[in-house]
């Protein structure tokens, strides 16, 4: 009998053990990393890659990176950022991070944090001293950031981190940026080792010393059965980065040996881990030499097998090709199946099957980097034309009035250029000497052709504004594939914005749209309720174009465009618009918006516009998350009004007007005595143009581009009036 119980109670003991081993091995299976190489771009992967890396090359699937973070542009803040999953900033202290009994000016890092902190930290694990600094910097932010919200959100499920490796240039430095990547909010990373006992001394390397792979590789195996998301810092490719006194061929032939010893190592870790791993080859930050070049959208890779081979992609730039540095956070606890507060602003990560995907990031790399070189000096210089043709018109129209006519042809070129640049990437020209022989050309063609076959304003009008407004509605329909690559458009490497219609194109929109059904119903005044029911009915295709997520996704120009649209159709229906009128538009707007808001925040949040996300803030983060945002939206503006070199072009329209009002005597009053429906423009104009101002944190762009068609179009009625006048009254005397 007692031989029967012993049995029994084997067997049972073994049946309550199977589950617990079959536990523990699903997981030890989830593990994520984060494989650093910092301060490359593909064509060193690809030129330099051995087989493990071009295997990922191959059969991975590949991005660009924006890089850019929550102050200025530099890798501590990048590092900062990806940890946070938001925009986020660090500091060089904010770097320092070390294990228990690792030194700090001659103090062990457990003693100097408790000595910051109050706190303790285990003797496993790797702290940051400057945590509290931190904190410190990204609550100056006004918007609701968490540093190491990452680390916390794994550590909370139950899940540990750590980090392996240094980018020490001696080897009693303890900076280490990936640290910003793994720790909690505490400062604290469950395992690690970041020490100088990772690298050896060698002579013919950057600062004399690179990284040890064999001992990387035994700290690999010390933390990878307790830790379920590791950071490895390679280190190396970071020394070779900041050592500025090599040539360049040492250089080419240092990276080239870098680069085999990190693939020989990514061959060993690939080689022991679980096929469910999930594997990000991450360069958090350009090199000094592409910083120059304005290469600054670096290279990630993802292996996993819900990730087939291809582009990636994310819901925060829908864009081929084209992720966020926020976006890595959010992949990662997606991976572990952990919920993404809505204070990370990044998005899980997709793959879009192409050919050749190396490829198309190298073409939309230098279509990136081209737009990125060429943005300032092309605004900078359509701003210069505008103010001189302005400025030339009105002394002309003063002192020289029989030679003013020969301005209108500049004046519809001013007028034409934004449309010119938007259907410029359909000749390709991504060289300086083709790109502006295209533009030349096309706004010439454009301007005298239609000074010569349009002699009536009206029809200038309307050919050339609601032209413009019907390229940019095509192309938002079609997903914006001219305006994601159009100098005007939105920059990727910038990041303001990487879908549905810029402030830029937002405030030329406006504009065009009613200064051109202005000038359409003015052409057929006689018979005018068609016309009027047909700009009624484009002013509602643009509103909703601009208002829609899967569209034009800009509340600010949604807003500005129902105030300047409804006071046109009151005008247009009524002939006038009274101070109850606008209070009602305004209540309608609040009615309109937070129909709007209720909309969107009922979507999934991938698919959600900034609209929405706001919502999902205020639920989890209280009122004062959209306080933050109407603080950091007040600051970008005047920030803008105060540097931005459109602040020129809307002071410049704004004169002109002004001069116009008042010399010649009395020639704008003729003016809209006679083109009422174009005074109708005019004032709608002028609501939308400060509605656009107020409403959007670059407020003072979409301001400028709305005033250009405005501006254009009464001056060159101010011409034609004038020299009618003086024909006149040369004919009478």
């Amino acid at each position: 009998m007692k031989k029967v119980i012993v049995l029994f109670l084997i067997i049972a003991i073994t049946i309550l053990i199977i589950p617990c081993y079959g536990y523990s091995a699903q997981d030890l299976q989830k593990k994520a990393i984060i494989f650093i190489v910092d301060n490359v771009n593909y064509d060193d992967l690809a030129k330099y890659g051995q087989a493990n890396i071009r295997y990922l090359l191959e059969n991975g699937s590949i991005g660009l990176m924006n890089t850019n973070s929550g102050g200025a542009y530099n890798s501590p803040n990048a590092y900062a950022t990806i940890g946070a999953g938001t925009y986020a900033v660090s500091s060089t202290v904010g770097t320092y991070a070390g294990g228990y009994d690792d030194l700090y000016y001659g103090d062990e890092i457990h003693k100097v944090y408790k000595r910051n902190t109050g706190g303790e930290m285990d003797e496993e694990n790797i702290a940051n001293i400057d945590i509290l600094g931190l904190k410190l910097l990204n609550e100056r932010l006004n918007r609701p950031v968490k540093i190491g919200l990452l680390g916390s959100l794994l550590n909370e499920q139950g899940y540990k981190t750590a980090i392996i490796g240094t980018e020490a240039t001696n080897l009693d430095d303890i900076s280490n940026r990936a640290t910003l990547i793994t720790m909690n909010g505490e400062g604290i990373t469950n395992y690690g080792k970041v020490d100088g006992s990772l690298l050896t001394r060698d002579f013919m390397s950057p600062f004399g010393i690179r990284t040890d792979y064999d001992a990387l590789f035994k700290a690999y195996e010390d933390v990878k059965d307790k830790a379920d998301f590791i950071v490895i810092q390679t280190g190396d490719t970071y020394r070779l980065n900041q050592y500025m006194s090599i040539s360049h061929e040492r250089l080419e032939q240092v990276k080239a040996e870098i680069f085999e010893d990190i693939d020989e190592f990514l061959g060993r870790i690939v080689e022991n881990a679980d096929k469910d791993m999930l594997l990000l080859l991450v360069v958090p930050f350009p090199s000094n030499e592409d910083i120059a070049k304005g290469e600054r959208l670096t290279p990630v890779i993802v292996s996993h097998p819900s990730i087939p081979r291809g582009i990636l992609t994310s819901a925060t730039t829908k864009r081929d090709g084209i992720i966020t540095n926020t976006d890595l956070a959010a992949q990662v606890l997606g991976y572990f199946g952990i919920d993404k507060p809505s204070i990370m602003t990044g998005h899980h990560l997709t793959s879009k099957l192409i050919e050749e995907p190396l490829e198309y990031l190298k073409n939309l790399n230098k279509i990136s980097v081209f737009n990125y070189n060429t943005r300032a000096i092309v605004v900078k210089t359509y701003i210069a034309f505008i103010i001189v043709i302005l400025l030339f018109t009105l002394i002309l129209m003063v002192y020289f009035k029989e030679y003013v006519k020969w301005m209108k042809p500049l004046l519809i070129a001013v007028l034409i250029v934004p449309t010119a640049l938007l259907i410029l990437p359909l000749f390709n020209p991504w060289n300086t000497i083709k790109f502006v022989f295209c533009l030349i050309m096309t706004v010439t063609a454009y301007s005298v052709g239609i000074f010569y076959l349009l002699k009536d304003n009206m029809k200038i009008f309307v050919s050339s504004c609601l032209l413009s407004t019907g390229i940019i509605l095509v192309d938002t329909f079609l997903s914006n594939p001219l305006m994601r690559v159009s100098v005007l458009g939105y920059d990727p490497i910038i990041g303001a914005r990487f879908y549905g219609i810029g402030n830029e194109y937002m405030g030329y929109l406006l504009g065009t749209t009613l200064i051109g059904t202005a000038a359409l119903i003015d052409m057929y005044r006689g018979k005018a309720s068609l016309p009027k029911l047909v700009s009624i009915g484009i002013y509602a295709v643009v509103l909703i174009t601009l208002m829609l997520p899967i569209l034009g996704t800009n509340v600010g120009g949604t807003m500005a465009a129902f105030l300047g649209f409804g006071a046109a159709t009151l005008l247009h229906l009524k002939g006038n618009i009274s101070k109850k009128d606008l209070i009602v538009l305004c209540c309608l707007l609040l009615i309109f918006l937070f129909a709007l808001f209720v909309y969107d925040s009922l979507r999934p949040s991938e698919r959600q516009s900034h609209i929405g996300q706001t919502s999902s803030l205020i639920r989890q983060n209280s009122i004062f998350a959209l306080f933050q945002i109407f603080a950091r939206k007040l600051a970008t503006n005047y920030k803008l009004v105060r540097y931005s070199t459109w602040t020129l072009v809307l002071i410049a329209t704004m004169v002109t007007l002004a001069v116009l009002f008042r010399w010649p005597v009395g020639i704008l009053k003729k003016i809209f005595r006679k083109h009422n429906y174009l005074y109708f423009g005019f004032i709608s104009g002028i609501i939308g143009t400060v509605a656009a101002f107020v409403f959007n944190d670059s407020g003072v762009v979409a301001a400028a581009m709305a005033m250009i068609p405005i501006t254009v179009s009464l001056i060159m009625m101010c011409i034609d009036e004038d020299l009618q006048t003086s024909l006149s009254t040369d004919k009478n005397n």
